[in-house]
Order: structure tokens, then sequence, then C-alpha cells
């Protein structure tokens, strides 16, 4: 079978309700791409337009920053980031202060040849985890 004729009949089994389930997706996916022009640049900063989403729904992360292309958030403990995740899942990267670290330079170690300076920044929005959240 070619490959064309794969796609071919990938598209002939979409139902009319999942393309229309698509198309309104697409269309509100797009829309809020338009109302927030600059969502690139505060994308994975203290920023982040889900970053105040994850506020406003009464969690309190103490650190951001983006690991393989996703917006990954630090919290306190496990908890926290299970009740965050049963309302935010599947976005982003969830580690707990505890975990932080050794995830961090792990993924500078796998992704930028260890050089810190290449990665992503990483915002702490504590004070108190300053030394930690780096």
């Amino acid at each position: 079978m070619k490959k064309n004729d794969i796609f071919q009949k990938i598209l002939d089994s979409i139902t009319p309700e999942d393309q229309a389930r698509f198309d309104a997706n697409h269309e509100a996916f797009q829309k809020w791409h338009d109302e927030h022009p600059d969502h690139s640049k505060r994308y994975g900063t203290d920023k982040s337009y889900w970053l105040e989403d994850i506020k406003k729904a009464g969690f309190n992360p103490i650190g951001i920053t983006v690991m393989i292309c996703e917006e990954t958030i630090i919290m306190e403990t496990k908890e926290e980031i299970e009740a965050a995740w049963e309302i935010f899942n599947p976005e982003g990267w969830w580690y707990t202060v505890d975990q932080w670290e050794k995830r961090r330079n792990e993924y500078v170690k796998n992704m930028y040849d260890g050089i810190e300076e290449n990665a992503p920044l990483v915002y702490c929005l504590d004070e108190k985890y300053k030394d930690i959240i780096k």
C-alpha cells in the first residue's frame, strides 16, 4: 500500500462529527493564539499564561522553565502536583522541589552537553528556594 493510499484511508475514516470537533478545537486554539500574540515570549517564564491559570486554580508553583519544548512546573510536594495534574493533564512536566536538582542536571547533561548557559532559564517564584530553583 502506498503512503498516499494510507493517508486517504485515514481521511476517509474521519466521521463528520470528528471533523466538526476537530474544526471547533482548531478554531478555539487559533482564536486564543490570536488574542495572545506574545504567547511565545511568555512561554516557560514567570509571565506564562499557563502559570497564571495554574495560580488561578489555587496552586502555588515555586518554579517554571521549559524542558523538551514543554512548560515545566516545580512545586513543593507530590500531593500538589497530583492535584494540579488532575486539572491540567496532559500538559507540561511536573517536578517536586526534591526532584528538581537531579532532573535538571540530567536534562542539561543530556540535552545541552552539560552546558547550563545553553539550557532554558529557570524562574524561581519563591525566594525560599532560590538556592535550589536555578
